[in-house]
């Protein structure tokens, strides 16, 4: 489910440079981690904006790990912020179908 999920985001219609994409691994098996590692590696290879990243410390469950990945610095270059769990898969439209309701 992960690879469908991590290609739908990075297939996303909108400009590579004007998207940061994190992949938010909670997982403690370390044979996920490397997969979904290896799969982050493959996308940005291919030229995606994509990031993973692995909380040691898993206080507050899935909010706790969206509330870790907000604090990085990085996320301020952003003006906007999706949020997909791990089984959606958007169509490659979202963005382009929903920012126009932000402006």
């Amino acid at each position: 489910v992960y690879q469908q999920s991590i290609a739908a985001v990075c297939n996303l219609d909108w400009p590579k440079g004007k998207m940061l994409i994190q992949i938010l691994d909670d997982s403690d098996d370390p044979t996920t981690q490397f997969l979904i590692k290896e799969d982050v590696e493959k996308w940005q290879h291919n030229g995606a904006n994509i990031i993973y990243r692995h909380r040691v410390l898993r206080e507050g469950y899935k909010a706790g790990n969206l509330k870790s990945a907000m604090n990085c610095s990085y996320v301020n270059d952003y003006e906007f912020v999706a949020i997909f769990d791990a089984d959606f898969q958007p169509f490659p439209d979202f963005l382009k179908r929903t920012m126009p309701y932000f402006k």
